[in-house]
């Protein structure tokens, strides 16, 4: 009985420390959104209607297609999107520094899919990669 009370104690700490560790993580995550993308999106992620589209509530995001996403996070986009229901034209110059990790760049997409769109899907290392892989996105016209 007693080794089954400590396996418990033992499972229901790991869990604790679980889920403390990723409000962490989203915590970093969202320090990182408000530095690299939030001149632009806001850090409400709600952009500036026809100027910048939203990330919040973002039918765009909510595709679920993170390796477009990290590829526009990483090289930039130009040309008509449609988010919401309304038309953006423009070009999107990558805020996203140089310098930051792959897993700054993960957190800032996990942060944007999660908390402001409650996606439960994650962005992973293997999408990072075949971002690059396939590098630019294309003009949209």
């Amino acid at each position: 009985m007693s080794k089954l009370l400590i396996s418990i104690a033992f499972v229901f700490i790991l869990f604790i420390g679980l889920i403390a560790g990723n409000r962490e993580t989203l915590k970093h995550g969202k320090k990182l959104y408000i530095q690299q993308c939030s001149k632009c999106h806001r850090k409400s992620g709600k952009g500036v209607k026809l100027v910048y589209p939203p990330l919040k509530n973002s039918d765009y995001v909510r595709k679920g297609d993170v390796v477009e996403l990290l590829r526009g996070m990483l090289y930039g986009r130009e040309g008509r999107i449609v988010v919401n229901g309304y038309t953006y034209k423009g070009v999107m110059t990558t805020e996203i520094d140089k310098s930051l990790s792959d897993k700054d760049i993960l957190l800032i997409l996990n942060y944007v899919l999660k908390e402001l769109n409650g996606m439960k899907i994650k962005a992973s290392l293997k999408d990072l990669k075949t971002a690059r892989k396939k590098g630019k996105l294309p003009v949209y016209k």
